[in-house]
């Protein structure tokens, strides 16, 4: 022992010492510092959870389904829609509904790379009032011959009122990374044993777009012509005042869904003439566009897919053409396509799963709402992604709440 110490003089052990001690003490400060803020975190988070179930009562704890060879927790049975049938063809123009009597075609090979997307930006024309609200569009046409028609011969059937971007929500909660900007808001009401359904704000005008959102539309001018002989117009301004929308017919188990969604436009080789003709219209070729950040995680990716495979889906939609920019919104490579089919292949999604968890949900809500036959109770369902879980509180006499038109109301009474 002696003969050891005898190596050190008293001087560097005193040094090594206080080395140790001073390592130590920040070793204890850093520790001291993430139990802190661990704690600190923890707090937050359930007292978020806490204010939430002070106003909200949960419904449901959304399972994770990522891929197709895992299981969720709760009992999940995969569920198809049949093959969407377009019933209804309609231009909103500043308000004016009309039927649809023009379509857009893609025009890929005029497409001058690289395409800039922030090119016209600045002379945007934003939606500047909201002339159709909800579901209007879904419920003008059920007052209409055919759309009275059409429920009298789902009798048997739950009806589902709705939009597009709503289900797609819903469907893609399983797989919704855990941030704040993919919760969602669900306003519901229940009369005559059928549901109707809407996404809280989903269309409030705003009096400018971001740039990230005008490049969607950007791109839809650079591609799309008013003819299928016709090159598109580069040089007239993007107008969110302007657009096209189809409402679908589909069921899916004991549930028949209308609902509606925009249109962008159809590969063809001949113009349409006849746009009265709705078998027609359902033959035809729809395909969207859509533009990505050539970097983005791959839970960001995933999410954007699943999204883009939904509305195809919905839309009874084949191909999308996907363009790749840059942060400067360039597109520098030719456009990419993707067929709708593989989606779920190349991303290994259970789509069936998806669909499915879209039925539990529906279930679950019909089960709480079944004493519920009125247009003016709205319940509001809120999907929290930090926890995964969605409330729901009810609105009993709320007018501001109510989402369905007065015209309707008066219909069904």
């Amino acid at each position: 022992m002696c003969r050891f110490s005898s190596i050190f003089s008293y001087k560097s052990r005193d040094v090594t010492w206080f080395s140790f001690f001073n390592y130590s003490r920040q070793f204890v400060k850093c520790l001291t510092t993430i139990f802190i803020f661990k704690k600190l975190f923890f707090e937050y988070k359930i007292n978020k959870i806490i204010e939430m179930s002070d106003k909200l009562e949960i419904l449901l704890t959304v399972p994770m389904i990522l891929e197709k060879n895992k299981r969720s927790r709760i009992n999940i049975i995969e569920q198809y829609f049949t093959k969407p049938n377009l019933v209804s063809y309609i231009k909103d123009d500043y308000g004016k509904c009309t039927k649809g009597q023009s379509m857009k075609y893609l025009q890929l090979s005029t497409a001058v790379y690289p395409l800039n997307l922030c090119e016209g930006y600045d002379v945007h024309k934003c939606k500047t009032f909201m002339y159709k609200k909800s579901l209007d569009y879904v419920l003008d046409w059920v007052m209409s011959p055919e759309g009275r028609q059409h429920v009298q011969e789902n009798i048997d059937k739950t009806m589902i009122f709705t939009r597009r971007v709503a289900l797609t929500k819903i469907m893609m909660s399983p797989i919704m990374p855990r941030n704040e900007f993919y919760n969602w808001v669900l306003l519901v009401s229940r009369y005559n044993n059928n549901l109707y359904m809407c996404l809280d704000k989903e269309d409030e005008p705003v009096p400018k777009i971001s740039v990230r959102r005008y490049h969607h539309m950007r791109l839809g001018r650079l591609l799309f012509s008013e003819g299928q002989r016709l090159p598109p117009d580069t040089t007239m301004p993007t107008d969110s005042n302007i657009h096209y929308n189809a409402l679908h017919t589909s069921s899916m188990g004991k549930y028949n869904f209308i609902y509606s969604g925009s249109v962008q436009g159809i590969e063809a080789d001949e113009d349409i003439n006849d746009f009265s003709d709705l078998s027609s219209l359902n033959a035809c070729k729809y395909v969207m566009t859509k533009q990505i950040y050539e970097k983005l995680p791959y839970d960001v990716k995933l999410t954007k897919y699943v999204s883009w495979w939904i509305y195809a889906y919905l839309s009874n939609c084949e191909s999308i053409y996907v363009a790749t920019k840059d942060f400067k919104g360039m597109v520098q490579k030719p456009i990419e396509h993707i067929n709708v089919r593989s989606i779920p292949k190349d991303f290994n999604f259970n789509h069936g799963f998806l669909i499915g968890f879209l039925h539990h949900f529906l279930e679950r809500v019909e089960d709480l709402m079944s004493n519920i036959d009125s247009l003016e109770t709205v319940y509001e369902f809120d999907f929290n992604t930090l926890d995964n879980t969605i409330h729901y509180k009810i609105h009993s006499g709320d007018k501001s709440k109510i989402f369905i038109s007065d015209d309707y109301i008066k219909y069904c009474r």
